[in-house]
């Protein structure tokens, strides 16, 4: 099972690329209390920042869920 496309939020940030980096996607960490603006991992500044203030912020699409893992142990 591949969990690159699973996490907490459900969501992902699609970026276009521009002269310098390729398009990509992003998962969604959390969601700003206030605003409800959708946070990602600014990686050069180490800090969640709301994909709004990225000029290639294209827009949000759903990923799914982990809602619970069950691991079973042959015998």
């Amino acid at each position: 099972m591949n969990l690159r496309h699973f996490h907490q939020t459900g969501w992902n940030a699609i970026f276009n690329g521009t002269d310098t980096t390729i398009g990509r996607t992003v998962r969604v960490e959390a969601w700003e209390p206030a605003t409800g603006a959708a946070l990602v991992v600014d990686r050069e500044r180490g800090t969640l920042r709301p994909v709004m203030d990225y000029e290639e912020f294209s827009h949000l699409e759903q990923a799914d869920q982990v809602v619970a893992w069950l691991a079973l142990r042959r015998r």
